[in-house]
């Protein structure tokens, strides 16, 4: 899959997809696509996950598109001004995110739901305790409101 963002306040990232990879996104969260995309709709993982899902801010029902023909271009825009900025999982690799951040992702990501277990940082986190939970491996696309200030973190030395 080959992706690019374009826009700056309100952004958009378009997929370029070959016949057989797929795209997986909430329920309602693809801008337009090509002809030639299949849409299929599950609770992507069953019951439980899907309500795992709903409890961190995103649809029940996840849609996943896949190319039936080469170089197809799908788009996903963002909901509202912000960024959209992408990760490259590898496996077992996880991104916390806060409630409605998932945009898309490659069907190999799984998206869950991740309980804050800090009884103050669930009440004055401002986040609350349910967050998403992304693992990977594979492209994941958040969605994040405002602008977007990148900092390095280093280990606590003791």
């Amino acid at each position: 899959m080959e992706a690019r963002i374009i826009g700056d306040s309100l952004p958009v990232v378009t997929c370029k997809l070959s016949k057989g990879e797929s795209v997986v996104t909430e329920s309602g969260g693809m801008s337009w696509m090509d002809e030639g995309i299949k849409m299929t709709t599950s609770t992507n993982g069953g019951i439980m996950k899907g309500l795992g899902r709903a409890l961190a801010g995103e649809s029940l029902f996840m849609n996943t598109y896949t190319a039936e023909k080469d170089d197809v271009e799908i788009a996903f825009s963002s909901s509202f001004p912000g960024k959209i900025l992408e990760f490259n999982l590898s496996e077992g690799e996880t991104i916390i995110a806060q409630k409605k951040a998932f945009l898309c992702a490659e069907n190999t990501v799984d998206i869950s739901m991740h309980f804050r277990k800090k009884l103050g940082a669930g009440f004055f986190g401002g986040e609350g305790f349910i967050m998403q939970k992304i693992t990977g491996p594979g492209k994941v696309y958040l969605e994040i409101d405002g602008e977007v200030v990148k900092k390095e973190l280093q280990a606590k030395s003791r």
